[in-house]
């Protein structure tokens, strides 16, 4: 077989069902591809069918497989793919995505031509499977540019203005080598791996999409997807990421700019922990941590891009926390509340605690009440009763909250 000029990498763990998908879209993809190329398969020791997965496509893709002994980590086998890669160019694909045939191959192509660039970055495609539909693309920018070596500032600059993701790429094998990439834990990896790779040479980036990352493979797919996971935790990795390329080009800067450009890594984070909020919302996880990440956000004047109003957000951290705190409700069986409460906030409370929760209770109700939570709607004062009452209402253990006290918790 002639030596590969293209190298897929495809590290893979226990998702055989999905590698399967891969590799029949690249049989599709890769037909007629126009540079000589191999697929590189680490399977990470994975206690499913993948190996006979691999079997089954040898005889129609040119497979080199390895098989881990044991689990090694999922950035240990992303490194080992690589180092096993023999092509000059090296892509790197996840085994639940796919590429698109023609437009890699033409990625090529124009990486090539840039004889000073070791690497390029695209952007890529959302693709939904079952709907057979492009969801979207992840970023963009207007024409291809070249970031000359070492210009570290010109990178974060047009990260920074266009949003730009180096994730997706294409590198060249010698620069690979050299550099050793490895997967930092304070500092998101592309940007420090887009940094790097300037250290040594160009960098090209191409503003049309080659790669697909598929959001469902199936009706009900609800497979774990690191972007997801890294959308919704990773926005002081990604932070780290960007100052290390203002770090890197600290020489560069002139007078006056560095916090010109903390500033705009400052939005850029706001951005990210809307996103974060967002996706957060949409799966319905704890509001309460919701609404803080919501306030940072703010803080960072990325109130605009948030998916709710700041107050939206509070009230649901409010209710959430008088329904679900583990010490406020601890050995309390229902909620009371006492005065008037808004028709959507006897939705969610009634949403939250199905037939545990009762309405316009007196006072003269509360005082014979045991195990139970009491909501006072109204000013927010304490009313004399309260005080008067503490000792037995304590001993009954009910605990009393003033819807004062409790907005007040969560204050923006």
């Amino acid at each position: 077989m002639n030596e590969p000029l293209v190298s897929f990498c495809i590290p893979s763990y226990n998702r055989s069902r999905y590698l399967r998908s891969l590799l029949d879209t690249l049989v599709h993809q890769l037909a007629g591809f126009p540079h000589p190329y191999e697929i590189v398969i680490s399977d990470n020791a994975s206690p499913d069918d993948t190996q006979a997965v691999i079997d089954a496509y040898a005889g129609d893709l040119p497979i080199r497989k390895f098989r881990q002994s044991c689990n090694v980590g999922g950035a240990a086998n992303w490194h080992f793919a690589i180092s096993q890669a023999r092509g000059e160019f090296i892509v790197s694909l996840a085994d639940d995505d796919t590429i698109l045939g023609p437009q890699t191959a033409d990625a090529i192509a124009r990486l090539r031509s840039v004889p000073e660039a070791g690497a390029s970055f695209a952007p890529w495609l959302l693709f939904d499977v079952p709907t057979d539909r492009v969801h979207c693309q992840f970023y963009s920018h207007p024409a291809d540019f070249v970031v000359a070596r070492g210009d570290y500032i010109g990178l974060l600059d047009r990260v920074l203005t266009h949003r730009i993701w180096p994730e997706i790429g294409i590198v060249r094998r010698k620069l690979l080598n050299a550099i050793m990439p490895r997967v930092p834990e304070s500092a998101f990896y592309a940007f420090v791996h887009a940094g790097e790779y300037l250290s040594r040479n160009a960098v090209l980036f191409q503003s049309e999409p080659f790669y697909v990352s598929v959001m469902r493979h199936f009706v009900g797919d609800e497979r774990s997807q690191t972007g997801s996971q890294e959308a919704e935790h990773a926005w002081d990795r990604y932070r780290g990421g960007l100052e290390y390329l203002l770090a890197r080009g600290r020489q560069q800067l002139a007078d006056g700019h560095w916090s010109d450009y903390m500033a705009r890594i400052a939005s850029f984070i706001g951005e990210r922990m809307a996103v974060a909020v967002r996706l957060r919302m949409h799966k319905r996880a704890n509001p309460v941590e919701t609404f803080y990440l919501a306030t940072r956000a703010v803080a960072l004047g990325a109130a605009a891009a948030l998916p709710a109003p700041l107050q939206q957000l509070r009230s649901y951290a409010a209710l959430h926390f008088l329904t679900e705190d583990v010490e406020l409700n601890r050995g309390r069986q229902q909620l009371v509340c006492v005065g008037h409460v808004e028709p959507e906030v006897r939705a969610v409370l009634n949403q939250s605690r199905p037939g545990r929760v009762r309405f316009d209770a007196t006072p003269g109700e509360v005082k014979a009440l045991k195990d139970a939570v009491v909501l006072l709607c109204g000013s927010g004062e304490s009313t004399s009763w309260v005080e008067e009452h503490a000792q037995a209402l304590a001993e009954a253990n009910v605990q009393v909250v003033e819807q004062g006290d409790l907005m007040a918790k969560f204050g923006c």
